[in-house]
């Protein structure tokens, strides 16, 4: 007659050591993907909210920069007894222009927009109000100003592996049909400040914490018309009338 009991005993024998060594392989390699699935969401999760900061901040300094260089105005400034161009400067990383944010005719502001490549980089306003000379349009232009910081962690924009300048400045092509524009080299000789048409807008923003990686950064381009300027004109030149 079997043995009924050491045949019970011997079903309930467990596992063996290849078994538990086998199984216990197979947990750890789970345990890992885990982790590494978690830490690559971690990853991923800051990766996007750095993406969000810098999109953020660089969409409000932009509205900013581009709302103040809509603003532009001619102005008289002594000792030039004519209309002066409202841009009064144009460089790849700074521009200069006169411009009004206000309804009153004689408030108007010397601004210059810089960008500082040095450290993470910044982005930066000079106003200088204006004052009467006489009378309006004269107006005078004293002292250093009022500079602040519009925007902190930014760079220039990248095209085909080489930055953009910050600021490029166009005017409407001589000869060619209406509305073409050319770009002009910068820094704008100061001939050919008068015509300048558009000015273009391109940076790369970071969030506010630092950080390292291009890839986490939010470019950012605009294009901002000289609102004196008519491409129905014929001689589709800004005019200060």
């Amino acid at each position: 007659m079997p043995d009924v009991t050491r045949a019970r005993h011997s079903d309930e024998r467990g596992f063996t050591l290849i078994e538990m060594l086998v199984a216990s392989s197979i947990g750890v390699i789970l345990l890992l993907a885990a982790f590494m699935l978690l830490d690559r969401s971690f990853s991923s999760s800051a990766s996007i909210a750095d993406r969000q900061d810098g999109l953020q901040r660089g969409r409000q300094a932009m509205e900013l920069m581009t709302r103040q260089l809509r603003s532009q105005v001619c102005v008289v400034v002594p000792p030039a007894t004519s209309y002066s161009a409202p841009v009064a400067s144009a460089a790849p990383l700074a521009v200069i222009f006169y411009g009004s944010l206000s309804e009153s005719s004689t408030s108007v502001e010397k601004r210059t927009l810089t960008f500082d490549p040095t450290g993470t980089g910044t982005i930066t306003q000079n106003v200088i109000t204006g004052t009467p000379n006489t009378v309006y349009p004269q107006m005078a232009f004293n002292g250093a100003g009022t500079t602040t910081t519009l925007l902190t962690n930014v760079k220039q924009a990248v095209s085909g592996g080489s930055n953009l300048p910050v600021f490029r400045y166009y005017r409407y092509k001589p000869g060619a049909p209406v509305g073409d524009l050319e770009e002009l080299s910068a820094p704008v000789a100061t001939a050919n400040l008068p015509s300048i048409a558009l000015i273009k807008i391109a940076f790369r923003s970071y969030a506010a914490r630092p950080i390292s990686k291009d890839n986490d950064a939010t470019q950012l381009e605009d294009d901002v018309f000289i609102r004196i300027s008519d491409s129905s004109e014929a001689q589709e030149t800004p005019q200060c009338i």
